[in-house]
């Protein structure tokens, strides 16, 4: 604040004669705006100086992790406008949590251009031209109404200097949305010899990940112009930053199609999580059903049946209002469940499993409860350490309450 109030008030000193700006400038304030941001504090949460040798070598990360994982790391741990950022740090190893995650997402914009320019057969978004409605598939009109709310929201945060909300806001539709979610669905048809369905998600792949380069730039420039580039094929004179800010269409938003979908996303994610807990071989596939009385929901499914069977593993999919008897069943939200008819011999491995995770769970319970019954530990513990015990008994038995909610399930 201080050195922009002094270059502020130097500019009016030297820059104002009488009522007009000298030069003939329009005004004499150097600045239009000004964006004070907060301290990046130590590991420990204190101001760095060199009074107290805790300052923190950017050099060492940077040769670690990359400049563009550096400087996207400290923007997302921006949680408000002037508000100071924790940068942890390990000393002894020279590392950091914060900044081998933004490398590792990094990697994983890496590995998503890759896989797009292994797929796109050659061609650039220009080349493959807009998307057209009439052939999106669910997949695609999600992903396109996604990336349209997403380029609105984060010009609009660019926009009011909200950098961190921004870094988030883009992580997460990099990461869940276009690499976690929209790939996996579409890779059928990528790898497909339907040529009108490949040359679709083309289009939408192309699209979506330019798009995304671009409004990541701010925050990441090396990485972002090297994949913009390898993705375009522009010219070694063209420069992303002079690159237009993306302009969906806004006929792709779709809030409704957005919920259908979050609804198949939420359905495969329950359905992996029961196969993990049942204890089946990834490679097996099994009935599964998706349970809902929403009549939307029901036709979602209908209509990808097939896409949702491969990302599940399912032998054969159905989708009545109620489960089944004998099936093992996962909540997807309170209007709807999963169950798999799971094989009576993986179920019994199941049970046996579970029977001796609740015999640990409850000896870890019976200890616990012993210590904090004893009057000298009640007594003579630290506070903080008798309110950990404390803890730990809650979690323990939120964890043997569950275990035994399962095992009745199975019973």
């Amino acid at each position: 604040f201080f050195w922009v109030a002094r270059m502020t008030m130097l500019a009016g000193a030297f820059l104002q004669e009488g009522e007009a700006p000298v030069g003939g400038r329009g005004s004499w304030m150097p600045f239009r705006d000004v964006y004070i941001h907060g301290l990046v504090r130590d590991e420990h949460n204190r101001k760095m100086s060199k009074s107290a040798g805790n300052g923190i070598d950017p050099l060492l990360l940077i040769e670690r992790y990359g400049a563009d994982a550096l400087r996207f790391a400290l923007v997302r741990e921006v949680a408000g406008a002037g508000q100071d950022i924790r940068l942890d740090y390990d000393r002894t190893t020279d590392t950091s949590v914060t900044v081998e995650a933004a490398r590792n997402f990094a990697n994983k914009l890496f590995n998503a251009t890759r896989f797009a320019l292994m797929n796109l057969g050659g061609e650039t978004p220009t080349s493959l031209g807009e998307p057209v409605l009439a052939e999106l598939e669910s997949e695609d009109r999600w992903i396109l109404s996604r990336l349209t709310r997403t380029s609105t929201q984060a010009a609009e945060l660019y926009g009011s200097y909200r950098l961190g909300e921004a870094a988030k806001l883009l992580y997460e539709f990099a990461w869940n949305d276009l690499c976690d979610q929209y790939i996996e669905w579409a890779k059928p048809r990528l790898f497909g010899d339907d040529l009108v369905a490949r040359t679709a998600a083309r289009r939408v792949l192309a699209r979506s990940l330019e798009a995304l380069l671009v409004m990541l730039h701010p925050l990441m420039p090396h990485l972002s112009e090297d994949l913009w580039h390898a993705v375009t094929g522009a010219e070694a004179s063209e420069f992303l930053a002079l690159q237009r800010w993306p302009q969906p269409n806004q006929e792709w938003l779709d809030p409704s199609h957005e919920g259908a979908f979050q609804f198949g996303i939420d359905a495969v994610r329950a359905i992996r999580n029961l196969r993990a807990l049942s204890g089946v071989k990834p490679s097996e596939k099994l009935p599964i059903g998706i349970h809902t009385p929403t009549a939307a929901r029901q036709d979602f499914v209908v209509a990808n049946q097939g896409k949702i069977s491969r990302l599940v593993g399912a032998s054969d999919l159905h989708w009545e209002a109620e489960p089944s008897a004998g099936q093992l069943l996962g909540i997807v939200d309170s209007d709807a469940q999963v169950g798999l008819s799971v094989p009576q011999q993986s179920l019994d491995a199941l049970k046996e499993r579970l029977q001796k995770d609740l015999a640990k769970v409850d000896k870890e319970i019976a200890g616990l409860q012993g210590r904090l019954a004893n009057p000298n530990f009640a007594g003579k513990a630290p506070p903080e350490v008798v309110t950990e015990c404390q803890a730990n008994l809650a979690e323990a038995q939120a964890q043997a309450a569950l275990v035994r909610g399962r095992l009745a399930e199975l019973a």
